[in-house]
């Protein structure tokens, strides 16, 4: 699914250039890298003393996104489709089994007089194939049931269809949960790398001790007294300096 969205924005022109630049240019003075998690081509997430990075630069929107370390609140695997894929399922979903159930408890049958105009009028100058065709309508009304149920059944397949494509074309991502956000930050990741890269993460997010690797506390000094300006390529940075694009 990544290489076919990228030949669609090649196709359309909107794939956009890459970033040149590096971690380091967005790192905060004194904010070292603690953890770097490669999930495929050209996304990775980084996690650094401060912040945790997502770049996803062959994404529809921004290509970065970063979040303060205490508002990360859940890393987990998860699965990301086409929406439009489950809603229009839903919705045949629903309407076909609404008809089934017209068609199954329903008897149109019962209530609609099939016979109200057999042999009325046959003698009568004109009227003969006028009431033919009120008796074959009222013949029409009694099947509706049987036609309910017929074009429920097919809804309900097509339906099944639907979530059969969402299910086979969705893509595996690394969702990061942000306290006070309702969508978390999805990031795409291969199968064979994405549940070594959430384990890997918690660690690092949840259960490891900041004091590692230099982190905040380290030295008593919190991190917005250490400079809120990003350092850019300077050398007093101790961010790590490799692209976080892959050399894109």
């Amino acid at each position: 699914m990544s290489r076919l969205r990228g030949l669609l924005d090649s196709v359309r022109g909107t794939g956009g250039r890459a970033w040149a630049g590096s971690v380091e240019d967005l790192c905060f003075d004194g904010e070292s890298v603690r953890e770097r998690v490669e999930l495929g081509e050209g996304t990775r997430v980084v996690v650094t003393t401060h912040r945790l990075l997502a770049f996803t630069p062959d994404r529809d929107g921004e290509n970065y996104r970063a979040v303060e370390l205490p508002n990360v609140a859940a890393v987990r695997a998860g699965h990301e489709g086409e929406t439009t894929l489950l809603r229009q399922g839903t919705r045949l979903a629903v309407y076909g089994l609404a008809l089934l159930a017209v068609g199954v408890f329903v008897d149109f049958g019962s209530f609609v007089p099939t016979d109200a105009f057999a042999g009325a009028g046959a003698g009568r100058l004109g009227m003969g194939g006028l009431l033919s065709i009120l008796q074959r309508f009222l013949s029409l009304i009694a099947r509706i049931d049987e036609f309910a149920r017929l074009i429920g059944a097919f809804l309900v397949l097509f339906a099944v269809f639907v979530f059969a494509v969402y299910l086979l074309t969705r893509d595996r991502v690394l969702e990061v949960g942000v306290a006070g956000d309702a969508d978390p930050i999805r990031v795409p990741a291969d199968d064979d790398t994405i549940d070594g890269a959430v384990a890997d993460l918690e660690v690092v997010l949840f259960d490891g001790s900041p004091d590692d690797s230099g982190g905040p506390g380290s030295d008593g000094t919190a991190p917005d007294e250490r400079g809120g300006a990003p350092s850019g390529a300077t050398g007093g940075s101790d961010c790590d300096s490799a692209d976080p694009l892959g050399g894109r």
